[in-house]
């Protein structure tokens, strides 16, 4: 199991085999609904404009998505969906209090954790923007959306990056991670992803990096796991907010169980890849042999189509010879 580079210049060599894990990954989700939502707001036109409310909407919505559940249908999702949110600018700047209004609010929605917390980031966020960073986020977006409204190019992340910086020292509770999340949400980053528990999960089980979870709360050890992940994608022509969107989609789609072993693309709890049917057949009762594809190495090898959804690489991890492959 190879770490994850210290910096930019030592990152591991990208195989084959993540880039096919990559690739793979998005075909099976592009056509989901999350999927095209990210295209739409993070790649094609239009180029999103410039709102206070909205600024305002998406930084305490980076506050609620901290440390727990977000998916569909829980309180975070909920509280972010009514049409009138119930924090919004508007509302807040008739507050004689942001904090004690922001807590009582989501002790009365119900079902969000660390209200106290968010409602005190959130008084001292309102405090800095009042006292002057409303003008800095507006040259920041205006830097960004300038980029973004050409086509994506790999150079676009060095600014991208230090927008993202600029946020982690500006507001409070933001950190690596949702300072990335605030520019991406805003429709106009493509290459700053944030890593959460979703993206490192599927990161971990199918590609030669590792993420370590627990030290991504240290900035050079985030932006490390992030080159490598933007090497990958260069690698396998994909933007890494795709890679975003399709990891996130991952356990609903139901990719890493054992439904659609046999199918082109399907990836095991081991990193192994499910290639093609060679047609030939295999060593078990009315089975064929696949060519399978080891994610963290590259190695190629046969195994029976029963076998896929158990299989270990046999150069890396241990796992049994596989089968011959002879068409």
């Amino acid at each position: 199991m190879k770490p994850l580079a210290t910096d930019a210049d030592s990152r591991p060599a990208v195989t084959n085999g993540d880039v096919a894990a990559v690739r793979n990954l998005i075909e099976r989700s592009k056509d989901t609904d999350f999927f095209r939502d990210r295209r739409v707001r993070n790649v094609v036109a239009p180029t999103p404009t410039f709102s206070r409310a909205e600024f305002w909407r998406v930084l305490i919505g980076c506050l609620l998505t901290t440390q727990q559940r977000s998916t569909k249908g829980s309180a975070v999702d909920r509280i972010l969906e009514i049409d009138t949110f119930p924090l919004a600018l508007n509302t807040c700047e008739k507050q004689p209090s942001v904090q004690i209004f922001v807590s009582k609010t989501l002790e009365s929605f119900g079902g969000i954790r660390r209200g106290v917390t968010i409602s005190n980031q959130a008084e001292e966020n309102w405090k800095r923007l009042e006292g002057g960073l409303w003008k800095n986020a507006e040259e920041w977006f205006a830097k960004l959306r300038q980029q973004r409204l050409r086509e994506p190019q790999n150079k676009d992340r060095v600014l991208e990056r230090e927008a993202a910086r600029w946020a982690d020292e500006s507001f409070a509770g933001l950190g690596p991670k949702q300072s990335r999340n605030l520019w991406q949400w805003l429709g106009l980053t493509r290459y700053e992803i944030p890593l959460d528990s979703r993206v490192t999960e599927w990161v971990n089980g199918n590609l030669t990096c590792k993420i370590e979870a627990k030290r991504l709360g240290q900035l050079r050890y985030y932006e490390s796991a992030l080159d490598s992940l933007q090497a990958i994608c260069e690698k396998a022509d994909a933007l890494p907010c795709e890679l975003d969107a399709a990891a996130f989609d991952y356990e609903d789609l139901g990719l890493g169980s054992t439904r659609g072993t046999t199918e082109t693309g399907f990836v095991n709890p081991n990193g192994q890849v499910t290639i093609r049917n060679t047609g030939v057949p295999g060593t078990d009762h009315n089975q064929y042999v696949y060519q399978i594809a080891c994610s963290l190495c590259g190695e190629t090898y046969g195994a029976n189509g029963s076998d896929i959804h158990e299989r270990k690489c046999p150069t890396c991890q241990g796992g049994k010879p596989g089968l011959a492959l002879t068409s």
